[in-house]
């Protein structure tokens, strides 16, 4: 009986890097990179969260209700692609 370092060691002894081809971007779907690709600039050029949502503190909304809901101000908001916060 063949141990399990045995049998990796039979697979990777076949097996090989792939060769690397050119392709271009339209036509790489499905394919594996063969070395990092790193961009040259931030993207986005801020820092930005990429969901919409909101932000409160737990204790503000503590005695919070069904029947006694608690209203809070909106502090600011912040459009898509804006780097600053709009709002008192």
């Amino acid at each position: 009986m063949r141990t399990v370092d045995e049998h990796l060691a039979g697979i990777l002894g076949r097996v090989g890097p792939l060769t690397p081809l050119t392709r271009p971007l339209e036509q790489v779907s499905g394919c594996v990179l063969a070395e990092d690709v790193v961009s040259t600039g931030a993207v986005p050029s801020f820092a930005n969260s990429s969901m919409d949502g909101y932000a409160l503190r737990a204790a503000d909304v503590a005695a919070a209700t069904e029947g006694s809901p608690v209203v809070l101000p909106v502090a600011g908001e912040i459009a898509a692609g804006s780097s600053t916060r709009s709002g008192s």
